[in-house]
């Protein structure tokens, strides 16, 4: 009696998944969405390992029959269609910053669903051969490569591009993408599906912790980078040090905390945050260091845009209120700018920066005109 099929590389991935899963339900830094984003693409790769497991059965105790030929062909294509089922799952994640980027890959996902359920019929980029094995067709390398390229698409545009985009979160996307594009070469060259379901399971995982640097590196309060990020980004980062701090300080978060509690406190941190981040994003990156403390890093220059900046700083200092799509509430804050001098170290560079927002604090408190 012939023993069952066990493919341990699909065990494997499979102890992978189960792996993430318990680390998603453990873990405080992912919000809901990560959380069901997590848990419904594990789903569908057991589902697909689940079904590479009934091929390789049936090709282990199918007769070589036509039948049998039509039977591996289908639960091959359907194996397949994980891949725009997950990519579904990534576009859903950010529905609610839908663009045209998005309308654009959500089109080509839907055509790759297609293609994947036509396949069943009609081979369109692989077929079974009469020895049971799986063959690519003439244009299958145009549909691996079609795939690699929408992935690579999604993970730019819809995380990198969303989040911090700093070095290491580019450096863990590009591996991801590179580790799906060897499992489509296995497949293509080698014939080996069992490649693309290992490669799949290592791109779910390092997804994970990308997605988890990234919280790891956000404020949960702002939606903007955290201290985390800024003590990464510009104490740590040495191939572009930043040539201009801007350094600010709220000034009624402990009258908000006071009065009305933390949470309305946190509805102004954010609303601060949003608007500062929405005037300035041209000209640098915001960060919250501290409770009602936020910097501004930038790379900036030439004499003529910095005084950009300065005008910029001042457009948004001379503000009433926050910006009516964040809350209700003052845009009353100290703030200090300083430019790097030649040899100047960032830590030094931080000090000044933080010396002149307090000097333009204390003169704000005493009733002079903000310099």
């Amino acid at each position: 009696m012939r023993e069952v099929p066990i493919i341990f590389a699909d065990l494997i991935s499979a102890a992978i998944v189960i792996f993430v899963w318990i680390r998603i339900y453990t873990n405080p830094a992912l919000d809901p969405k990560a959380i069901r984003l997590f848990r419904n693409i594990g789903i569908t790769l057991f589902v697909t390992l689940i079904l590479d497991h009934i091929w390789e059965y049936f090709y282990s105790f199918g007769d070589i029959t036509e039948s049998t030929r039509q039977l591996l062909n289908t639960i091959s294509s359907l194996e397949f269609l994980c891949l725009p089922v997950t990519f579904f799952f990534l576009l859903m994640y950010h529905r609610d910053r839908w663009d045209l980027g998005d309308s654009i890959a959500l089109a080509a996902n839907t055509a790759l669903l297609a293609l994947d359920l036509l396949n069943i019929r009609i081979p369109i980029y692989s077929d079974t051969d009469q020895d049971l094995y799986m063959i690519n067709t003439p244009n299958a390398k145009w549909m691996y490569l079609g795939t690699i390229i929408l992935l690579g698409f999604i993970l730019t545009h819809d995380f990198l591009m969303t989040f911090d985009n700093d070095f290491e979160n580019r450096v863990m996307i590009f591996f991801t993408i590179l580790i799906a594009a060897l499992g489509a070469c296995g497949c293509y060259y080698g014939g080996d599906v069992v490649a693309v379901w290992e490669c799949f399971s290592i791109v779910y995982l390092l997804l994970y912790l990308t997605l988890v640097r990234v919280f790891n590196k956000t404020d949960q309060v702002t939606g903007i980078p955290n201290r985390n990020a800024f003590t990464l980004n510009y104490f740590r980062e040495k191939r572009k040090s930043a040539t201009v701090l801007v350094s600010f300080d709220l000034n009624h978060l402990k009258h908000f905390n006071d009065e009305s509690g933390h949470k309305t406190g946190d509805q102004y941190l954010r609303a601060f945050a949003q608007t500062a981040q929405k005037q300035l994003s041209s000209y640098g990156k915001l960060y919250r260091v501290g409770g009602d403390e936020f910097c501004l890093t930038s790379d900036l220059r030439s004499a003529d845009d910095i005084d950009r900046l300065k005008e910029a700083l001042e457009k948004l200092s001379r503000m009433e209120k926050c910006d009516s799509a964040f809350g209700d509430f003052p845009m009353d804050f100290a703030y200090g700018i300083a430019c790097r001098l030649p040899g100047e170290s960032s830590e030094a560079l931080y000090e000044r920066a933080d010396a002149i927002m307090y000097m333009n604090k204390r003169s704000m408190e005493s009733g002079e005109t903000r310099k």
